[in-house]
């Protein structure tokens, strides 16, 4: 130990030395009582005085129903007389809020139950440190002291050991250590040999007797004679008020039975009585508790509460990966959505000349592959074509086909997100060599080249024109149906070898596709002001479906509607779990909960508490959850 702690225990220990040679009262009641209204009015408690003193060890005794456990909590500040003074070391408790009572009974009170009253799920060393741990010892130091205090009263070889697999003496001698943890001045004992057998309720007994020898002021309170009998002071109650209050000679402590019990940590003043606490206390105080709490995860979520634990943390599992599946597959919706409004033409904009006028010739603008060019630089443009159509004949041997020619682009299909069936669509350098290649549609196809025979790489004659097909698209429509789609009976060629061959250079018109089509109207203005900009007039005109538009916004808006409502309803359903958890959980730790309030815990400790324990069962479910997720994400992506 570092010497200047050394030098500062030494000064604590010389002025506990002094506290426990003074004759000033520890206790002090003056006219307690305690009235319950509720059930018609109950004075448990009438004008008691009593002075309890270091050094003592008194019994209270009397008939059940006779206010000895009010009394009791009364005096370890588990409850508050309604009338009288209680004063502690001199200085009243009744100023005292929650808090700083709980600090008071960490410090200064320590309890010892019939029914031993220990956490099971924390071993015997886990149980004995917990005060220690919310007056914010250091770890190192608490582990020590609580092993040194079970080491003194004969359980060093039990330290790991857990309630469940010790005797009632050993459960009462670990609760006696967890008394002592904090060096308390008054340990309260309420028939602590009540479920013990003889020889352990003598060693009990001897213990506490010790620790009064040593300036601890032990408070008995007991039906039993025998227990009676080794105290020094008995204190009768009757109807709430203290009948009988005398000295007497106790019973002679056999020397086998004696144990010294180590009396670090030395008594000092309790913070809650000398007021706020200083700013490191404060800082330990909140953090000592998280750290302690955090360290009892382990035992209170996995040792004794396996199954509860499991099961909660799959419902969050299965919850996380349900939302975000569902999530995935409503964008995956909304995404396809997007494609097939893009299909039918949603996301293109069609540039038209106008025709020329009698009395204004000059108004037609003539348009050209250069005006598609020039407008593919505007933003959220993914592909801008010069593209006319005629009507022609297509044939193949003795089958004639009459359909459209459409002469257009290489980023046709890809802007359109057009499927290829077989082979591949029209390439830029198919207009720049002028090839005489062409792509059929699924109608077309099957007309002119009916199945099985291969479609790409056999000729067909355009108007007479021979020309290879290059690629075949996937059908649009509904296989078998008679309603042929559009897009399924045209020919696509390249739109210059088109015009050498049959229309010369202008075109008919120019298709832009665009990027997002929720901005089209802002793009289809861009692209008037570019095509004014170049011709100098507004020859043309601009077509884009504003039906299919305004039908894609709704879809939009009702996805989003959608995503949103998932959201807000997984939100609430998981709070609504998260809190039914909670209250379930505090409902069946009511007795913990006591258990650790006796020992000193704070309401902010035991809410850190199931806070921490909360966030643990969460943030494992929600880890489990996100990684099921992006285990199972391919499979949703495809579907």
């Amino acid at each position: 130990m570092h010497p200047a702690k050394n030098q500062r225990r030494a000064a604590a220990v010389n002025a506990s030395e002094r506290d426990l040679a003074s004759d000033e009262p520890l206790i002090e009641l003056r006219g307690v009582g305690r009235f319950y209204p509720s059930a018609g009015g109950l004075q448990a408690l009438s004008d008691v005085t009593l002075t309890i003193r270091q050094g003592e060890l008194a019994c209270v005794t009397g008939p059940s129903g006779s206010g000895k456990s009010t009394l009791m909590n009364i005096l370890g500040c588990l409850d508050r007389a309604t009338s009288g003074r209680y004063l502690f070391r001199g200085r009243p408790v009744a100023g005292l809020d929650a808090d700083a009572l709980a600090r008071l009974r960490r410090d200064e009170f320590g309890f010892v139950f019939q029914a031993y009253n220990l956490i099971g799920s924390a071993t015997a060393q886990e149980n004995v440190e917990m005060p220690a741990a919310y007056a914010g010892r250091a770890p190192a130091e608490r582990r020590a002291r609580a092993r040194s205090l079970l080491r003194s009263l004969g359980l060093g070889h039990r330290l790991r050991h857990r309630p469940a697999a010790l005797s009632g003496g050993e459960q009462q001698r670990v609760a006696i250590a967890r008394a002592l943890m904090n060096g308390a001045r008054v340990l309260l004992a309420d028939e602590p040999t009540g479920a013990l057998d003889a020889a352990a309720a003598t060693e009990v007994l001897s213990v506490l007797r010790g620790l009064a020898e040593r300036g601890h002021a032990i408070v008995i309170i007991t039906h039993d004679a025998e227990v009676a009998a080794w105290a020094s002071r008995r204190i009768e109650l009757r109807d709430g008020r203290v009948a009988a209050d005398r000295a007497v000679a106790p019973t002679a402590q056999p020397a086998a039975a004696r144990r010294a019990v180590d009396p670090e940590p030395a008594l000092g003043d309790s913070p809650a009585l000398r007021g706020a606490p200083p700013w490191r206390d404060q800082v330990a105080a909140w953090a000592a508790p998280a750290l302690a709490g955090a360290r009892l995860l382990g035992a209170n979520l996995l040792r004794t509460r396996r199954l509860r634990t499991s099961l909660t943390m799959l419902s969050v599992t299965v919850g996380v990966w349900a939302v975000v599946a569902l999530l995935s597959l409503v964008r995956g919706a909304y995404l396809e959505g997007v494609e097939m409004a893009a299909s039918t033409g949603a996301d293109t904009i069609t540039v038209l000349s106008l025709q020329p006028q009698e009395n204004e010739p000059e108004t037609a603008v003539r348009l050209t592959a250069a005006d598609a060019h020039a407008l593919r630089g505007l933003p959220n443009v993914r592909a801008a074509l010069p593209e006319i159509m005629r009507q022609v004949v297509v044939r193949r041997r003795d089958i004639a086909l009459d359909t459209w020619l459409r002469a257009t682009g290489p980023s046709a299909a890809g802007g359109r997100r057009w499927p290829m069936a077989e082979g591949g669509f029209l390439a830029e350098a198919d207009g720049d060599r002028l090839a005489s290649v062409a792509v059929l549609g699924a109608y077309a196809r099957d007309r002119l080249l009916p199945k099985p025979l291969p479609a790409v790489g056999e000729f067909v004659t355009i108007d007479d024109v021979p020309f290879l097909v290059k690629g075949v698209l996937s059908r649009r429509g509904k296989p078998g149906s008679r309603i042929v789609m559009e897009d399924d009976a045209l020919v696509f060629v390249p739109f210059e070898t088109a015009a050498a061959l049959f229309f010369g250079p202008r075109a008919g018109s120019v298709e832009v596709v665009v990027e997002d089509p929720r901005l089209i109207a802002e793009t289809a203005q861009a692209v008037r002001d570019a095509l004014a900009r170049r011709h100098g007039g507004v020859g043309f005109r601009l077509r884009n479906p504003l039906g299919l538009r305004a039908g894609f916004s709704a879809v939009e808006k009702m996805f989003a509607t959608l995503v949103g409502a998932v959201g807000a309803v997984s939100l609430v359903v998981g709070g609504v779990g998260v809190a039914s958890v909670m209250l379930l959980a505090v409902a069946e730790r009511r007795r913990e909960i006591g258990i650790r309030m006796a020992i000193g815990a704070a309401r902010g400790d035991i809410a850190r508490q199931f806070l921490l324990e909360a966030a643990a069962i969460a943030g494992a479910g929600g880890a489990l959850g996100m990684a099921l997720a992006f285990a199972t994400a391919p499979a949703l992506a495809a579907a």
